[in-house]
């Protein structure tokens, strides 16, 4: 959000409408022990962190400017987004462009999320070669994807090309490509058993294969055991 958009909605506010106005009271909330409620006389004003509250020395008497509302607006947005990253890192590493298209879905500023991200990156909590080291080991060994799969997969959550093949690289250079197709195809024998013509056959196996992401090299050297072993079911 630009700094014109900020004061455009800042006019469609019904509270920032009537700014200056001095607050009277302040609240604990019944929900939430660690936020409190802004009044002038009755009107509520806004809800902010106990954080927001030592941060701006908000007190009984604090005159709230248009200024001073609009800072305190865009910190509590700085803090949600932050304890939103903070949520989704928790249930698993994320890359950058990814967590940022999250936080963007749930309506956030585009401009504070960057902000949230830099301090993110800056405790390197987010950091794009260690998410894709770790997605690249967990799809190659416990999902069983190929190279190219995974490549894909890591480009499409925004890691760099670089970052991405490094992670392939290592997640799979010791790994029996051709001896991995083979598992995966003879796990699936009965599909593959129930089309009788060996060249469509083999089309087949080599599909299914080329979509879980090996490369033709390690199929094609691995299509001969599997349709041997086929044939001796």
């Amino acid at each position: 959000m630009s700094r014109n958009d900020a004061w455009k909605n800042m006019d469609t506010d019904p509270v920032a409408e009537k700014l200056p106005l001095r607050v009277t009271s302040i609240s604990p909330q019944k929900k939430r022990n660690d936020r409190f409620s802004l009044f002038h006389d009755k009107t509520f004003l806004i809800g902010v962190s106990s954080q927001t509250l030592l941060d701006f020395s908000l007190d009984k008497g604090t005159e709230l400017t248009h200024s001073l509302y609009q800072s305190i607006k865009k910190a509590e947005e700085h803090q949600k987004i932050k304890d939103r990253a903070y949520l989704l890192l928790s249930g698993r590493d994320h890359a950058s462009v990814e967590l940022k298209q999250k936080l963007l879905k749930k309506g956030f500023s585009a401009a504070i999320i960057e902000d949230v991200l830099q301090e993110l990156d800056d405790k390197e909590l987010l950091r794009d070669d260690r998410f894709a080291k770790k997605f690249a080991a967990d799809k190659a060994e416990l999902r069983k994807w190929g190279p190219i799969k995974i490549k894909q997969a890591l480009l499409k959550k925004g890691v760099g090309k670089n970052a991405a093949e490094i992670a392939v690289e290592n997640a799979t250079s010791d790994l029996e490509q051709d001896q991995i197709c083979v598992d995966l195809a003879l796990k699936r024998r009965s599909r593959f058993l129930r089309e009788p013509d060996l060249f469509k056959r083999k089309q087949k196996i080599y599909r299914y294969l080329a979509g879980k992401g090996y490369t033709s090299d390690s199929i094609k050297k691995a299509l001969p055991i599997i349709l041997e072993k086929l044939n001796a079911e």
